[in-house]
């Protein structure tokens, strides 16, 4: 038992138990997926040729008739893409340490080094949580995250591209929703062109996407099977490692429930699910660019750094945070956008 003073009567001591500490929701499921390889660069800006390789089927000749000239020179295309700059303070002042008690204890005063820890704990959150938005609205938007608009890229114009869209009828009990899934993955793998092997396809979906396709009638019982199937169980089985999602594998597809929100607005726009491939390691890339600092000019781009400074009066001290990055999705008309009606 911890006994400190009473805030209703400063004659009387109450017994402290243990402390009650609400912390919003932390979303994390794109960023423990793994699906963005990380790639540092030197440079405030990515630049990246496109070719467009192309092929061409050989016909018969006479012999004797000549040579057919018929190859060409793959096209090329340069994009310049410029990488957001993101920073965060904070500070700590001899207010934040005088006469305060620390946190969860009795009597115990806080300490400069408990309050730096704090503080840096909260400042990654931070940093998680806006990696994860910008995931997000990278895979649905096609669009790099830059709220302020310092930055504007759509990689769907910029790749010039239109995104492919497949709607699900799941209000008709008759609808063919595996003919619609079947649509769908055909579309990733068409669309993808790196050459490389798609391993699965899956949906991210919204709740709305997600209850609709389980309570759609040619899909019910299926659900009912997989969620009995002792090594199948969308409650036990978790995807990522920072939270229980409902998922559900069928027709060649999984779909993935993921309900997070940050300040109101969802992750997963609501009643839409997003097809993505998986395996593929040319398609969801996240560039880091190196700090504003001058001592840090042309080196290799840190995931984010940190710098802490207290000031030459000894009145505060400064805690600095910085990331540049960019989440580029090379081939966004891989990203199938699934809506429901």
């Amino acid at each position: 038992m911890s006994l400190t003073r009473s805030f209703s009567n400063p004659f009387l001591l109450t017994d402290l138990t243990e402390s009650l500490t609400t912390i919003p929701n932390q979303w994390s499921l794109v960023n423990d997926m793994g699906l963005f390889r990380d790639e540092p660069v030197a440079a405030n800006s990515v630049t990246i040729e496109e070719s467009n390789k192309t092929l061409a089927l050989i016909g018969d000749s006479v012999r004797g008739g000549g040579r057919n000239k018929v190859n060409k020179d793959d096209n090329r295309k340069l994009h310049s893409l410029v990488i957001p700059h993101f920073n965060l303070s904070d500070y700590i002042l001899p207010s934040d340490l005088v006469i305060k008690r620390a946190y969860g204890q009795a009597t115990a005063e806080d300490t400069e080094a408990e309050v730096m820890a704090r503080k840096l704990a909260r400042i990654q959150r931070n940093w998680d949580a806006t990696m994860e938005a910008a995931r997000c609205q990278a895979i649905t938007a096609g669009t790099v995250y830059a709220p302020n608009g310092t930055v504007a890229i759509n990689y769907f114009t910029e790749f010039g591209y239109t995104q492919t869209t497949q709607n699900f009828v799941f209000s008709s009990g008759t609808t063919d929703v595996v003919a619609g899934i079947e649509a769908v993955i055909a579309a990733v793998q068409d669309n993808l062109v790196s050459g490389e092997t798609v391993t699965g396809v899956r949906f991210l979906c919204s709740p709305g996407f997600f209850s609709s396709l389980i309570g759609h009638a040619k899909v019910t019982q299926a659900y009912l099977y997989f969620s009995s199937n002792a090594g199948n169980n969308p409650n036990r089985d978790r995807l990522g490692g920072q939270g229980l999602f409902r998922r559900f594998e069928y027709a060649g597809a999984e779909f993935v429930e993921y309900r997070g929100v940050f300040n109101g607005t969802p992750l997963i726009p609501a009643n839409e699910a997003y097809a993505i491939p998986l395996g593929t390691q040319d398609m969801f890339v996240t560039h880091y660019g190196p700090a504003e600092k001058f001592g840090l000019v042309n080196t290799v781009g840190e995931k984010a750094y940190v710098w802490t400074y207290r000031d030459q009066y000894d009145e505060q001290i400064e805690i600095q945070t910085e990331s540049n990055f960019m989440n580029l999705i090379r081939r966004p008309q891989a990203v199938i956008k699934c809506t429901k009606s």
